[in-house]
């Protein structure tokens, strides 16, 4: 169902609300005994910023693939030429005496060249996501890419650690998912 048209109930909310409890506890780490006072707050805040606005921007995103007739292929050309504007315009301003010393493609090799075509990949797979199904489904294949590259990192990589909260975390997320597909959100009346 299109997240434009659905009417979304206590069930959905609650799932959506286990889920982002869920992402917390996944993400969670302790805080550090040097961190300054406020800190927390600061990251809270950000945090909250964040989010709000990537809220928005999959809203506009899902309107903005839903209610015009140019192709999922031409929108996803257009962010993606706006994201190397802004994130070359980054790299000049923060990387430029590298630059100059090195050039720009400077220790480019095939492992970034692997991690340029997984993320186009994955950003034309959101576009279809969010074309042919809706923002918060997309919301929750988030989620559990969070979950499974967070496990990846505990059984394989050894750079984690499982965690009560983490699992609790884990718990939560796989909850709210089953959940949410579950009982879908009901299209509205027209």
């Amino acid at each position: 169902s299109s997240g434009i048209n659905a009417e979304y109930g206590g069930t959905q909310w609650f799932s959506l609300c286990l889920l982002a409890a869920g992402v917390v506890l996944v993400q969670w780490k302790d805080a550090s005994p040097d961190a300054p006072d406020g800190f927390s707050l600061i990251g809270l805040g950000a945090i909250v910023c964040a989010t709000l606005t990537s809220g928005f921007a999959g809203v506009s995103f899902e309107l903005m693939l839903k209610t015009t007739d140019k192709s999922i292929w031409l929108r996803n050309f257009q962010l993606a030429l706006c994201s190397c504007v802004v994130g070359l315009g980054s790299v000049l301003l923060t990387q430029r005496e590298h630059i100059a010393a090195h050039g720009l493609l400077h220790d480019f090799n095939s492992t970034i060249l692997a991690v340029i075509l997984s993320q186009a990949y994955g950003g034309l797979l959101i576009g279809l996501v969010v074309k042919y199904s809706d923002n918060i489904v997309k919301v929750f294949a988030t989620s559990l890419s969070i979950l499974l590259s967070s496990l990846l990192s505990i059984l394989y990589l050894r750079e984690l650690a499982f965690t009560m909260t983490f699992g609790m975390g884990l718990i939560l997320v796989l909850s709210a998912s089953v959940l949410y597909s579950l009982y879908p959100p009901k299209k509205k009346a027209d």
